[in-house]
């Protein structure tokens, strides 16, 4: 598991806006780095709801997320029909997974995020930097209605990729 320093996280969790109260926070993951942890602080420090939903690995259970009412840890299984069973809207969604796992089901993926994202909401993706799957993301972000699209260097040897989600844009060709 690569650790990502605290200072760089906390500049990550500038995009979670701190205005609004009772936030769902959905971050998909194959633990392949730690920031599931600076995610679990940040919303319990604030009281959202966080959503951690990991890919081809779990989180051993040391007792992670007894302490915060609003988390939730479950699998996913990336060629599922949806992202969600109870209709949760998310207003941040984070993605950390290794590039093959993301290319193999990213014409789905982001169509599937977009999906249970509230308008206005942010997708963030976890990159390596200067990989070819960050210009297949951006692409494919680009293709899936995702606006207002950017590269942040916060971390070493990382880009996080975000995109917005718009009020009324693409709802017919993602599957409404």
């Amino acid at each position: 598991m690569i650790h990502l320093p605290k200072c760089q996280t906390d500049q990550l969790m500038q995009l979670i806006s701190a205005h609004y109260p009772s936030q769902q926070i959905l971050h998909i993951s194959d633990l392949s780095n730690d920031l599931h942890e600076a995610l679990y602080d940040y919303t319990k420090k604030r009281d959202f709801e966080y959503d951690l939903k990991t890919v081809g690995a779990e989180i051993e259970d040391d007792g992670f997320g007894r302490d915060h009412s609003g988390f939730a840890a479950s699998k996913l299984d990336l060629s599922a029909k949806g992202y969600n069973r109870h209709a949760k809207m998310y207003e941040n969604i984070f993605v950390t997974l290794e590039p093959a796992c993301l290319e193999s089901q990213m014409d789905s993926f982001f169509k599937k995020s977009y999906r249970i994202m509230k308008n206005a909401g942010i997708i963030a993706v976890i990159v390596q930097r200067d990989a070819p799957i960050t210009k297949l993301v951006k692409e494919q972000l680009e293709k899936d209605n995702f606006v207002a699209l950017n590269t942040i260097e916060i971390f070493d040897g990382y880009d996080v990729v975000t995109a917005k989600k718009m009020h009324g844009w693409g709802a017919y060709s993602v599957g409404f």
